[in-house]
């Protein structure tokens, strides 16, 4: 170095891991990998379906029903002659669009609620929460089972009724993230600006109190397609011919005594499937929420 040289030190640059290499480090790179290509795979698979080359999922044809699985029909067909693959995989559309839209509008209803409920507090506060608790107290499948009963079996009641359980879920998820957020710097900074209380809550607060959201949405959505299913076997959800995996459960269970055990077995195990895939998900997901708290 030379007279009048100054020498300069960079610090050195932290590398943040991503949130796909830290639920690799806390679950290993095999679990993550093999849920995230499953389910990715089971949605992609319900997109694609009507582009498959696969039987009419809706067109009945009783001169071969209850036929067992072959190579004509790999899931074999039901008592109306629907061929059971074809409305399986078309099924996942059924089932996953509820469910996700079910979720997304409890959540859109559910979050901005815990969010000015637990930054107001008072009496906000305390009536948001009492009426949360009143409809976590109805027990979900009968009271799905009554409104349904009343306003009719529609797909828009369905997705309704989903929604309207979760909504007390994130508005309690969210109040409590939200409670320790409010004498932080950055919003202290914010209200003292001048914001009203309405823009702190969606401009400073809310944004930073999805990442509990983001870990329940996958296990919400389990919940949402099972509540889907059980409804439809009950005859009070989607209803034939629309495939969807509870109503097919149900249309093929008084055959399994008859040795006829397929109607009913593949969309069970599809229900099951994707049950196990987005509640595995869900449960990695939430290593991101506690490294971050």
């Amino acid at each position: 170095m030379t007279p009048g040289q100054v020498s300069v030190q960079l610090a050195p640059v932290l590398h943040r891991p991503s949130a796909y290499q830290r639920l690799v480090t806390a679950h290993g790179a095999l679990r993550v990998n093999l849920t995230l290509g499953l389910l990715l795979a089971v949605i992609a698979l319900g997109l694609i379906a009507p582009l498959l080359p696969l039987p009419n999922p809706i067109k009945p044809d009783p001169f071969n029903s209850l036929k067992p699985p072959s190579a004509e029909h790999w899931f074999g067909t039901d008592p109306n002659g629907f061929d059971v693959f074809s409305r399986t995989i078309h099924a996942i559309r059924t089932d996953f669009a509820l469910s996700i839209s079910s979720v997304l509008l409890g959540v859109l209803i559910g979050v901005p609620l815990g969010a000015i409920s637990g930054y107001l507090g008072g009496v906000i506060d305390n009536l948001i929460n009492r009426v949360s608790e009143v409809i976590q107290g109805f027990p979900q499948l009968l009271f799905g089972m009554a409104v349904l009963a009343v306003a009719g079996n529609t797909l828009v009641n369905v997705v309704l009724i989903t929604a309207f359980y979760n909504v007390p879920v994130y508005a309690k998820m969210v109040r409590s993230v939200v409670l320790p957020l409010r004498d932080v710097e950055f919003v202290q900074a914010a209200r003292l600006s001048g914001n009203s209380p309405l823009s702190v809550v969606f401009r400073h607060i809310i944004p930073n109190a999805l990442l509990p959201v983001v870990s329940q949405f996958p296990l919400s959505c389990a919940y949402a397609v099972q509540m889907i299913a059980g409804l439809s076997f009950i005859g009070l959800g989607v209803q034939i011919p629309i495939p969807e995996w509870g109503a097919m459960i149900q249309q093929g269970a008084n055959y399994v005594v008859f040795s006829k055990w397929w109607p009913s077995v593949f969309p069970g195990l599809a229900l099951v499937l994707s049950v196990s895939l987005l509640s595995s998900l869900s449960d990695q997901l939430k290593v991101l929420v506690t490294r971050r708290a």
